[in-house]
């Protein structure tokens, strides 16, 4: 039995605060475990200027931690499912996923509005992501998309600074942050945006080869929501996607179905692809969605494929 494990975080508030979710789940199981954790800066953490699209995507968020974790200067590595590539570097797996959050988006405002249609014409929106971006688009063509970076409280300052009439956000990171929003509105968008490959899914990324560790992940694991992850990620894996493409993946169980839906869209939105498969227990689901949409892709949405 281990007696020391290390684990290597990014050091946003948000990073941290899921480390620390992560450190309390493995204590409630093993007390006696000693935890310590390493605080890692990624190139994604230090490029607040340039987009996600031109950096690469939201691999330059965990590419830094997973040098560490094979190098052997941590043992396990806390992420957002969401930022994870969908192909690991060699040696390294995903040992761990902790049942899910909310993994919808909202649009926070300044004042409350029951639609998106009752937003003002022309209203500007703040998001960095192009998933969200084209979705908004395709309901809503008037808007003008203002790209914004940095962490949570960030974006929210910058509705005032940046004039914006909302800015579109995680669900999952604003609760378990648990910030005050008494300040302001929200409108929920679970029926307007596909959720992201993995959103309000933590994962646990270790050696392959590290079984004592394994071990331990094995007791914080939640097997439906590793399910759904490996219908995303298959899903994203076959599109040959990361952020830079507009993709949505999106695996939820409903009673006792498990239901699939995938998109892809073009960047202005104009185009929308989307398929729903429902008693998606059976594997390669992921890929199969993958396979229609891009058999019906007769716009160039994914290039390259």
């Amino acid at each position: 039995m281990l007696n020391k494990i290390i684990i290597g975080t990014r050091r946003s508030k948000l990073a941290l605060k899921q480390t620390d979710l992560v450190k309390e789940m493995l204590q409630t199981k093993f007390p006696d475990l000693e935890i310590e954790i390493k605080e890692i800066v990624t190139e994604g953490d230090k490029n607040l200027q340039d987009s996600l699209v031109k950096l690469g995507g939201k691999g330059v968020f965990v590419k830094e931690i997973e040098k560490e974790l094979m190098d052997k200067t941590i043992d396990i590595a806390v992420h957002s499912l969401k930022d994870v590539m969908p192909v690991l570097p060699s040696g390294l797996t995903l040992g761990a996923f902790p049942k899910r959050a909310n993994p919808y988006d909202c649009m926070i405002t300044h004042e409350p509005y029951e639609s998106l249609t009752a937003l003002p014409l022309n209203s500007r929106i703040g998001t960095n992501s192009t998933r969200r971006a084209s979705q908004l688009l395709a309901k809503r063509p008037d808007f003008e998309i203002v790209p914004i970076r940095g962490n949570v409280e960030t974006r929210l300052k910058k509705l005032t600074s940046e004039n914006l009439n909302g800015v579109v956000l995680a669900k999952a990171g604003l609760e378990r942050l648990g910030l005050d929003l008494s300040s302001y509105a929200q409108l929920d968008l679970d029926d307007v945006i596909v959720p992201a490959v993995g959103q309000g899914i933590m994962t646990i990324e270790c050696r392959k080869d590290n079984q004592a560790i394994l071990a331990i992940l094995a007791e914080i694991n939640d097997t439906a929501t590793q399910r759904c992850a490996q219908i995303e990620r298959e899903f994203m894996r076959e599109l040959g996607g990361n952020c830079t493409f507009p993709i949505g993946g999106f695996a939820r169980q409903v009673g006792e179905e498990l239901i699939f839906s995938g998109l892809i869209a073009s960047l202005d939105g104009k185009h929308v692809l989307r398929k729903s498969v429902h008693h998606a227990n059976g594997y390669g689901v992921g890929k199969r969605v993958a396979d229609q949409l891009l058999a019906a892709d007769t716009y160039g949405i994914i290039e390259g494929k």
